[in-house]
């Protein structure tokens, strides 16, 4: 890490990605094996989708093998040198739109005030390199910022900037789900684990044991909740009783059933202790939530000029 480099907290309202450039480089595969770029300092926020590699790259001294569908998450102070041959997509952004850079004139290349180095759990939850599940839906999106920053109008500000969001959401959400990309700590039981998830999606409404699990994984109940609870970061229960209050949120707002009908579909015999879970994990009671959260706040819509009320109160 560059020495010149300030650090600073920041929180996700503050983030307002500008793009700075958008570059595609589509005859590097053409060049010899092993060719390098000139080592350079990254002096602001970059995102590469490498469309074809056969490379690397260097990044704070460690060498990332490339392969087609990587992303590589760079940030200002860290030195990095690219190692042919490869393809790529490259976005360089401002994280916050405070640096007052002019992309007219910018370049990657070139040495420049380094941007503030910023700390938030989203942008640490992104690796250097990550091998995505979707790489196809990552190039539509990496497309999609080079058409619009190469044919821009006035109102393309808020689609760049809502396009890098987008990539560095679903990046910090990829790479935090054990199955996705090429993270996967025990990929021999990637499947077997697998099978046990889809079972607890399919089977949530109704009681499931540890045993019944274990089963579906081909494993023995306590070396299945080893394996789940190191992978998973959580239990089979805590996961399954999460995965229970995520439906019961949807119900809450989606339907008109009453608060113990949701609680029962979702696999709660005992409705009250659903609603010491559902406001321990939640932090309202399901009442208040539904409350909050639904457009229609009284639960049904009342008559009112002939139409029915806002809840804005308009």
């Amino acid at each position: 890490m560059h020495g010149d480099v300030k650090e600073a907290p920041v929180t996700l309202g503050e983030l307002a990605p500008r793009v700075l450039t958008s570059s595609i480089f589509t005859q590097g595969m053409t060049f010899p094996a092993g060719q390098r770029f000139n080592g350079r300092y990254v002096c602001d926020y970059e995102l590469e989708y490498f469309t074809d590699s056969a490379g690397a790259m260097i990044l704070e001294e460690r060498l990332y093998p490339l392969r087609k569908g990587d992303i590589a998450f760079r940030q200002p102070g860290q030195f990095t040198q690219g190692i042919l041959p490869y393809n790529c997509y490259l976005v360089s952004f401002d994280l916050v739109g405070n640096t007052a850079k002019n992309p007219e004139t910018y370049n990657f290349c070139t040495e420049t005030q380094f941007q503030v180095h910023y700390r938030h759990p989203l942008l640490e939850a992104i690796p250097p390199v990550f091998h995505p599940p979707d790489g196809e839906g990552y190039a539509k999106l990496f497309d999609g910022i080079f058409r619009e920053f190469v044919n821009q109008n006035q109102y393309s500000l808020l689609l760049l900037r809502s396009l890098v969001l987008q990539v560095l959401y679903q990046l910090a959400r990829d790479a935090q789900d054990p199955f996705a990309g090429s993270g996967l700590r025990w990929p021999a039981h990637r499947d077997t684990l697998k099978k046990a998830i889809d079972y607890m999606q399919q089977n949530y409404a109704r009681k499931i044991g540890l045993r019944e699990l274990a089963e579906q994984a081909g494993m023995s109940p306590s070396y299945f909740h080893r394996l789940f609870s190191e992978l998973m970061g959580s239990t089979p229960n805590e996961y399954l009783i999460r995965l229970r209050l995520g439906k019961a949120k949807e119900l809450l707002l989606q339907t008109h059933l009453a608060v113990y009908e949701i609680a029962l579909q979702c696999g709660f015999e005992n409705i009250p202790y659903f609603s010491f879970l559902f406001k321990k994990q939640v932090g309202v009671s399901p009442g208040q939530f539904r409350g909050s959260y639904s457009y229609l706040r009284s639960g049904s819509p009342r008559e009112k000029r002939g139409g029915i009320d806002s809840p804005l109160g308009i």
